[in-house]
């Protein structure tokens, strides 16, 4: 049996949230499109099946319910892009749990590679709740069912969260508790906690799933959050770090709210942004227990943007005075902006960058372009960063990572700028990983290839895991 959290849903809102009427006591609500889909297949939640050989027969029995009688496509076929199907068949949910199961027998079309059990929800209109998944070889008896059923204790529980942030702010959040991690041994609470920062961008729950696993087999759990303004939270996007930092802090304060948080056990991983913004939390809270960075920016306030700038400019044809030009009118633009200049003040010093560029080759389209999109309140902050004085603060354990393929923070100015600044830190380790790309993958981001999450090299995965489990003594809280 495969608890709730393994569906996948698609093309509409969904949640998790606790019910009672069913094995592991977590229930995955699909919502109704605002309006029915004419293709069933615009919406939906499927879940992977184990490996199948040809002419293998497998049942699928799953829990479901939906707010009214209706009838819901079903089908189990392959991956893409044949998404070859050998069961179709419609199903008729009512608003009580009822145990569903389909039969089929898989072609050789289909085996070798990843199957799925797919519920078709585009034309539903009602919410749909689904329950954990049993896998067979054969339909299974009602004895059978209850004999799996008895005493089962999920690996995990999935419960979405609203986190109040700012006036006008609640978060979206995913809390992952830890279950059983395997036969006999269930994680107790307490747990300890990490929250998992993305990079900057309008991000959402749900980019690090290989490293959540990990964590709850290490008995600790995870929590993850949709960006202000973005997904299911309210609010404003604005992806200043300002704003970003005090979400995070806000995150922070919810867990320490929990009975089975260990407030004393929250530590932060991020990556990129995230990993500016989490140690930059971490500085000012003492009760931070432990930071992880995954190519993390690092350097001296102002310096670490400017230094950046000058190396682009460098790529793009602006080198020596003109390169000077540009970094000494943008440098005044911002002063302007810190300041809250007036227009007479500001508009004359922005003016004064697009002339820098064009002087410096580029064409006044060009230039009115990117100072457009260096002159926002986003990059202003990036300008303003100073990721060394945090890191400089931090008393708690520090594990930051760097990526030897990594072409958005550069490796071979931000490692050695970590190492200077955690120096008075005995319990930071920097380490570069190489042959991976920004995303901690053994990809190449830039080739149309299968998509991987984020963090998926399996030594970042293995040294997180490891560094975590012992930092945060998850250990000692299993029985």
């Amino acid at each position: 049996m495969t608890d709730t959290s393994r569906w996948t849903a698609w093309g509409t809102r969904f949640g998790f949230s606790a019910d009672g009427g069913i094995p592991g006591d977590t229930a995955l609500t699909v919502a109704a499109q605002a309006a029915p889909s004419p293709d069933p297949s615009s919406s939906g939640a499927a879940v992977t099946l184990p490996p199948l050989v040809a002419g293998q027969t497998v049942s699928v029995s799953f829990w479901a319910r939906a707010a009214h009688p209706m009838r819901v496509l079903t089908t189990i076929q392959g991956d893409a892009p044949a998404y070859a199907t050998f069961v179709d068949t419609a199903l008729t949910l009512t608003p009580d749990w009822q145990l569903h199961t389909v039969t089929g027998t898989a072609p050789p079309d289909v085996a070798g590679g990843p199957q799925h059990l797919t519920l078709h929800l585009g034309g539903a209109d009602a919410d749909i709740a689904l329950g954990p998944v049993l896998f067979s070889t054969e339909p299974p008896t009602a004895a059978a069912v209850r004999a799996t059923v008895t005493g089962y204790r999920p690996p995990q529980l999935v419960r979405d969260v609203s986190i109040p942030s700012d006036p006008g702010v609640v978060l979206a959040g995913r809390l992952r508790i830890p279950g059983f991690s395997g036969p006999g041994q269930r994680a107790k609470p307490p747990f300890p906690v990490v929250i998992l920062l993305s990079g900057s961008g309008p991000g959402k729950r749900g980019v690090f799933p290989l490293i959540e696993d990990r964590l709850l087999a290490e008995g600790i759990a995870t929590l993850d959050y949709d960006k202000r303004g973005v997904g299911e939270s309210t609010g404003t996007f604005v992806d200043t770090l300002e704003l970003m930092e005090r979400d995070a802090a806000a995150a922070v304060a919810y867990l320490r709210t929990r009975p089975d948080i260990d407030g004393r056990r929250v530590a932060f991983l991020g990556l990129s942004q995230g990993a500016y913004v989490g140690p930059a939390v971490a500085a000012r809270d003492p009760g931070i227990a432990a930071v992880v960075m995954l190519a993390g920016p690092a350097g001296e306030k102002g310096t670490l943007f400017t230094d950046d700038m000058r190396e682009k400019l460098g790529k793009g044809g602006i080198v020596g005075a003109a390169n000077d030009r540009v970094i000494a009118a943008l440098q005044a633009l911002y002063a302007a902006r810190i300041a809250a200049a007036p227009p007479s003040v500001a508009a004359p010093a922005r003016q004064a960058l697009v002339d820098a560029f064009v002087a410096g080759g580029w064409s006044r389209a060009q230039a009115d372009a990117v100072v457009a999109e260096l002159d926002t309140p986003v990059i202003l902050s990036l300008y303003q960063a100073a990721p060394n004085d945090a890191l400089a603060r931090i008393r708690a354990p520090v594990l930051a990572l760097y990526a030897g393929r990594d072409t958005v923070v550069l490796t071979h100015r931000a490692m050695p700028e970590a190492q200077r600044a955690l120096r008075a830190n005995p319990n930071a380790t920097v380490l570069e990983i190489p042959g991976v790309n920004h995303g901690f993958q053994h990809v190449d981001t830039h080739t149309p290839g299968p998509l991987e999450p984020a963090v998926s090299a399996p030594e970042v995965l293995d040294l997180v895991q490891r560094w975590l489990g012992d930092r945060l003594h998850a250990g000692s809280k299993m029985n």
